[in-house]
């Protein structure tokens, strides 16, 4: 017999989740595009299940969310959220690329005169609680298993470790991330501009550095630094994915690129040592995109649909506004209006559109190893 499923609310109820039960709308994905979604349909009257792989929520290091990107959080109402003790304000970027000389950029006289430096996995459990306070169902611990169009309804099959449920809905959300699940059981491939990859740390000093953005270019790739809370500094190394050393041989691969650095070896206050390097970890950080980020029955959001380059600062944010804008179009082709897929499509392509622009630009004031492979491809 199959189990019935239960989520806890903010206010401590506990709701049965029963296997074959239908929702409007189920999202793949409990990361911040797939709650967005879920808040801004159930804002709209649409009934929707979030569906998350993760049983508890992943460590992550964190991220920056820049000035211009302020007005987002506060629109869909999400800004106070940004001022917690566990966040940090960054005041702005200091950077080493494509000369010998460090160039700073102060948000001091900008219109938001701030950025946040943002703790990523508590930030995930601040809107985690805001979906739940608002009654958006949950369901953790289960993976996609199998999509099935029947008629005009969808069945959605779900694994946990000891349990399968099924569900059917009229339209599902992919906002798994990079992989694109749903996009990838719909045989639908996403377009791979580059292999960007890279290893992440946490690094211990023994004094708190300025409150900015640190990024430095060196010859195979670049480095983001940033101060994280207790005299802890997030650092990532970036490179592309066929450049990145053996499993074994990843704390030396750091502490060369670091200890040839310029500014970030500064900033770490000369040479590292291994023990002080913490919680070391390699990701994919490419730039991916789907010509097409919706369907019959789905629409993709997030870094499901688009996904950034790092050094533009976009990821979380495009995330936000992916599921806050494919959210209201899925909310339109409910109705009827399925146009509105065509306009969704039309806002993130134009903004990934001049995202490339801008990204070929930034990579290309970098000279100084252009027969390098990683400085080869971008030039």
């Amino acid at each position: 017999m199959k189990k019935v499923e239960t989520f806890l609310r903010k206010d401590r109820s506990l709701v049965e989740m029963k296997d074959k039960e239908y929702q409007q709308v189920i999202i793949i994905g409990g990361g911040p595009a797939g709650i967005t979604a879920g808040l801004t349909l159930q804002s709209r009257g649409i009934s929707c299940l979030i569906i998350d792989s993760h049983a508890t929520n992943l460590v992550k290091l964190g991220e920056c969310i820049p000035p211009n990107a302020l007005p987002l959080f506060k629109k869909i109402g999400l800004e106070k959220l940004l001022y917690h003790e566990e966040h940090q304000f960054y005041f702005g970027n200091q950077s080493l690329w494509g000369s010998n000389e460090i160039s700073e950029k102060n948000f001091l006289f900008d219109k938001h005169n701030k950025g946040i430096l943002l703790n990523r996995s508590f930030f995930e459990t601040q809107i985690k609680e805001i979906a739940i306070h608002n009654k958006v169902k949950w369901l953790n611990g289960y993976s996609l298993h199998t999509t099935e169009k029947n008629s005009e309804k969808t069945k959605v099959v779900v694994k946990s470790k000891d349990n399968t449920l099924s569900f059917t809905c009229d339209y599902l959300i992919d906002a798994t991330g990079r992989k694109a699940s749903i996009c990838r059981k719909m045989n639908v491939t996403k377009e791979t501009i580059d292999q960007l990859a890279s290893i992440s740390f946490q690094f211990l000093v023994e004094e708190k550095i300025p409150s900015f953005v640190h990024t430095e270019s060196y010859e195979n790739g670049w480095i983001y630094l940033a101060p994280a809370k207790d005299k802890r500094i997030t650092v990532m190394i970036f490179t592309d994915i066929d450049l990145l050393p053996n499993k074994e041989n990843e704390k030396e691969f750091v502490k060369k690129i670091i200890n040839q650095s310029q500014l970030i070896r500064e900033l770490l206050g000369g040479e590292i040592q291994e023990e002080r390097i913490l919680e070391l970890k390699t990701r994919i950080a490419n730039t991916t995109f789907l010509r097409k980020p919706y369907g019959d029955n789905w629409i993709a959001v997030g870094d499901a649909a688009y996904s950034y380059d790092p050094i533009s600062s976009y990821g979380i944010t495009s995330a936000i506004a992916g599921g806050y804008y494919g959210a209201h179009a899925l909310t339109e082709a409910i109705s009827g209006k399925t146009e509105a897929f065509q306009v969704y499509q039309y806002i993130m392509e134009n903004a990934f559109n001049a995202y490339t622009i801008k990204l070929k630009e930034q990579y290309k004031q970098e000279k100084r190893w252009v027969k390098e492979p990683f400085w080869t491809r971008r030039n």
